[in-house]
C-alpha cells in the first residue's frame, strides 16, 4: 500500500492507494485508458485530464470520471518520497496479517453466473458493458448514419442498449414469448433482477441471455440482409439456442429444460 508523496513510485490504476485500487473501484473507466502503468505524479499533472482515455466514454465512464477527479482533487502531492506499507498499515510482513487479507471473497453480480456457448458470454458481456455496436453507440464515435433510430420500432426512437432489448416494442413482444412483463424505465441490471423473480427458475440467467441474442440476431438480419423481423423468427431462434443449451446444462436441469422448449415451441 502506497502512501502518497511525491507520488513518482506509485502506479496509479493498480497499485493500492487512498484505501483502493482505481482499476477496481472503477473498472469502466479503466478500459478507456490509453496507459494503464502511469504513475501517480505524472497523472495528477496531466492537463486536462481527459488526455488519459480513448474517447468517446460510455455513460458509466463517464460517471466515474467525476468521481475519480474529486479524489483526486484531495490528494496533495509533496517533494518527500513516497512510503510504502503492508495492507494492514506496517513496514513489516505478518503471516497472520497477511492470512486475514486473503481469506475476504469478491461478490460477483449474478449476471456473471451462465452455462451458455463462448459466443454468447461475449456478446452478453459486450451487453452489461454497453460496448454493443448500436446506433446509438456509433452516434457516440461520431460515425455519421443516415438514421441513429431503431430499425425495428416506428416511433422515432434513438437506438440506445436499453430501448433495443427492452423497451422497443419488438422486444417487448420477444419477452412475451416467456412471459416476461418488461419493468418500466429500468436498465438492464434492474431488469435482470426483475426476470429473475419473474421466472422462478436456475436456468433464468441462460434464458434471458439467449433470448437477448435472439433479439439481437433479429436486428441483424433486418440491417445486413434486408429479413423484416417477427416474433415467429425471433422464437424460432430461441428455441434452437435452447436445444444447444440442452448438451451443456448438467442432468437435473434437462428435464427442466425440455419443458421449457416444449413451452416456447
Amino acid at each position: 500500500m502506497c502512501n502518497i508523496q511525491n507520488g513518482s513510485t506509485c502506479l496509479f490504476w493498480t497499485n493500492l492507494w487512498g484505501d483502493q485500487v482505481q482499476s477496481q473501484v472503477y473498472p469502466e473507466l479503466f478500459s478507456f485508458a490509453r496507459n494503464k502503468l502511469l504513475s501517480f505524479q505524472k497523472t495528477k499533472m496531466m492537463e486536462p485530464f481527459h488526455r488519459l482515455f480513448y474517447l468517446p466514454l460510455s455513460e458509466e465512464a463517464f460517471a466515474q470520471l467525476g468521481l475519480l477527479q474529486n479524489l483526486l482533487e484531495n490528494q496533495i502531492l509533496s517533494n518527500d518520497v513516497d512510503w510504502w506499507s503492508y495492507i494492514w498499515g506496517s513496514p513489516f510482513f505478518s503471516s497472520r496479517k497477511a492470512y486475514k487479507s486473503l481469506i475476504g471473497h469478491a461478490h460477483i453480480h449474478q449476471s456473471f453466473h451462465w452455462t451458455c456457448q463462448n459466443k454468447h458470454k461475449v456478446f452478453f458481456w459486450l451487453l452489461l458493458k454497453d460496448k454493443l455496436s448500436t446506433r446509438n453507440i456509433l452516434r457516440r464515435k461520431s460515425m455519421f448514419l443516415p438514421s441513429y433510430n431503431c430499425v425495428l420500432c416506428a416511433n422515432n426512437t434513438e437506438k440506445t442498449l436499453e430501448h433495443l432489448f427492452l423497451h422497443c416494442h419488438f422486444a417487448e413482444a420477444c419477452w412475451g414469448l416467456i412471459s416476461l412483463q418488461v419493468p418500466n424505465q429500468a436498465d438492464i441490471f434492474l431488469a435482470i433482477e426483475s426476470f429473475k423473480s419473474q421466472l422462478h427458475t436456475p436456468l433464468f440467467m441462460n434464458f434471458i441471455i439467449l433470448l437477448c441474442w435472439s433479439i439481437w440476431i433479429s436486428r441483424n438480419d433486418l440491417i445486413f440482409q434486408g429479413l423484416h423481423p417477427s416474433i415467429n423468427s425471433c422464437r424460432r431462434i430461441f428455441e434452437t439456442e435452447l436445444v444447444l443449451l440442452g448438451h451443456r446444462v448438467s442432468s437435473k436441469h434437462k428435464a427442466l429444460l425440455e419443458e421449457w422448449i416444449a413451452h416456447v415451441g
